[in-house]
């Protein structure tokens, strides 16, 4: 704990996404989250509940995928026969990897489609859950909701492989690169339009447990 501020403050030079800096940030003791179950459809027809841990609930609009580690309990599972093979292959493909090259190697994209799908518990939309080197099994859930217009690896993750991008914070120039911004008007976020982002995340903290689909940790 005597170290905790200057880990923190060691984290914003770092070239880390977004994501990871928040789950980490968790981690040393100092950061206020929610934790969310999303539903899931199974392949075999059955659905589960993906559980995810974000520090930013005032995004869940912008999510336009989930991402689970290679290594998570539920990929074969979650993986559908059409699936199989390529899921199986990026497995191997990771295991050749450390967890700090995955780390480091922020403009290395790679993934797969497990070949199911989630749905966002606010927008209602059906969203494609992928495997990528970039989760870790080990930090947070191992699974996180994808915001790529405001988190640069997810960003880049979405850019390869052509996967939606919507912004919920007003500014910035989305054809180049995310918009990682902490602060600024809520945009294309139903209830939320038109408030501060700091409003925002106290209103989805409060949001999340009267809807029963997580609580604030």
């Amino acid at each position: 704990t005597a170290y905790a501020q200057r880990m923190l403050d060691g984290l914003d030079s770092l070239d880390w996404s977004e994501s990871l800096k928040e789950i980490q940030r968790n981690w040393i003791g100092r950061s206020e989250g929610a934790q969310m179950f999303f539903d899931v459809e199974m392949p075999d027809g059955s659905t589960r509940k993906l559980e995810i841990f974000t520090t930013r609930p005032d995004t869940v609009f912008g999510v336009t995928f989930m991402v689970i580690a290679p290594e998570h309990e539920w990929i074969g599972d979650l993986t559908t026969a059409e699936q199989k093979a390529d899921v199986e292959a990026y497995i191997e493909q990771t295991k050749k990897r450390s967890e700090r090259e995955r780390i480091a190697e922020t403009k290395r994209v790679s993934g797969v489609f497990t070949g199911s799908y989630a749905i966002n518990p606010f927008s209602g939309k059906r969203i494609p859950i992928y495997a990528s080197d970039y989760v870790l099994a080990g930090y947070g859930t191992g699974a996180i909701m994808a915001v790529p217009a405001h988190d640069s690896r997810d960003y880049a993750f979405a850019r390869r492989f052509g996967l939606d991008i919507v912004p919920v914070v007003a500014g910035g120039d989305l054809s180049e690169s995310s918009y990682d911004a902490k602060a600024g008007e809520m945009i294309n976020s139903d209830f939320l339009d038109g408030k501060d982002v700091k409003d925002a995340i106290k209103l989805m903290f409060a949001e999340v447990e009267k809807r029963g689909i997580g609580k604030r940790l």
